[in-house]
C-alpha cells in the first residue's frame, strides 16, 4: 500500500472519519502524542457551529496509525497545508487537498485488492468500520461516542445492532 493510501485509509478508520472530515485535515490538526496523535476536527455534520473536536488516536499494535501517517509525512514533508493532497496525472504530489470522492475510490480499490465486493464499500466504511469492530470488542457506548462524535445515540446503535445481532442470540440455547 502506497504511503499516502495507507496513512489515508488507516487514519480515516481509526478515528472514525466521515471523507469530508479527512480530506479537510491540515498538517496542523495532527499532534504526535506519547500514546499515539490526536486529530482536531475543524467541523463536521454534526458541528453546524464549526466548534470542533480533538479525537485520540492509539498508536496501534494492528493497523498501527502512528506509524503510516509517519510514513506519509516523511513524503509529504512539513509544509502548511491540506494533510492529503491531490497526486497530479504524473504522479506528482500537488499541494491542493485531495478530494472525498477520491477517499470512496481509494475505498473501493483496496476493497477490491482484498477480495472484497467493492459495491457494498464506500467512504462511508471507514467510520462505519471503526464503529462495527468497536462494538464487536464490546467497547462502551461512551468510548465509541467519543471518537465518532454522533450527536444521537440512536444512530450510534445502529452500528451496534448491526455488530452484534448473533451475540448472545435468543435461540442460542435450543437452535
Amino acid at each position: 500500500m502506497r504511503c499516502a493510501t495507507g496513512a489515508i485509509l488507516v487514519l480515516g478508520l481509526a478515528a472514525a472519519l466521515r471523507r469530508s472530515e479527512l480530506v479537510a485535515l491540515q498538517l496542523a490538526d495532527i499532534q504526535l502524542v506519547e500514546q499515539g496523535l490526536t486529530v482536531f476536527v475543524r467541523h463536521s455534520k454534526t458541528d453546524q457551529e464549526g466548534e470542533g473536536a480533538t479525537i485520540a488516536v492509539p498508536a496501534g499494535k494492528v493497523l498501527r496509525p502512528v506509524a503510516h501517517l509517519n510514513a506519509w509525512l516523511a513524503i509529504r514533508g512539513g509544509e502548511p497545508g491540506p494533510l492529503f493532497t491531490r497526486i497530479g496525472t504524473k504522479g506528482e504530489y500537488t499541494a491542493e487537498a485531495m478530494s472525498d470522492r477520491s477517499v470512496a475510490r481509494l475505498v473501493k480499490r483496496y476493497a477490491r485488492l482484498q477480495g472484497l465486493d467493492p459495491e457494498v464499500m464506500a467512504g462511508h466504511s471507514l467510520r462505519a468500520g471503526f464503529l462495527t469492530e468497536a462494538a464487536r470488542t464490546r467497547a462502551s457506548i461512551a468510548k465509541m461516542q467519543e471518537v465518532s462524535r454522533h450527536k444521537s445515540l440512536k444512530v450510534l446503535l445502529g452500528y451496534v445492532r448491526s455488530a452484534e445481532r448473533f451475540d448472545d442470540h435468543a435461540g442460542a440455547g435450543f437452535l
